[in-house]
């Protein structure tokens, strides 16, 4: 199942409850977060998110891009929490 823009606004929300205080500026960080990977897989550069991983974009050769992610260590093991 997919995580939804909700399930991520109220984690922040609680994560970081000292500076984000509503879901409009969860809202907000999470679209600033999606446009610094996007333009970076734009400009065929990479992002990298600590805790979370990396994103980088490559050519398959028949001109077409592919997004490769690699999750950071803190990643993966809290996903094998």
């Amino acid at each position: 199942m997919a995580a939804d823009l909700k399930t991520f606004t109220n984690v922040l929300k609680d994560a970081m409850s000292q500076c984000i205080k509503t879901d409009e500026d969860a809202a907000e960080v999470i679209t600033i977060v999606g446009s610094v990977i996007t333009n970076a897989m734009k400009n065929k550069d990479t992002a990298y998110l600590e805790g979370i991983g990396e994103w980088r974009s490559e050519s398959d050769g028949g001109g077409k891009k592919r997004i490769i992610f690699t999750p950071d260590r803190k990643l993966i093991d809290a996903a094998n929490e």
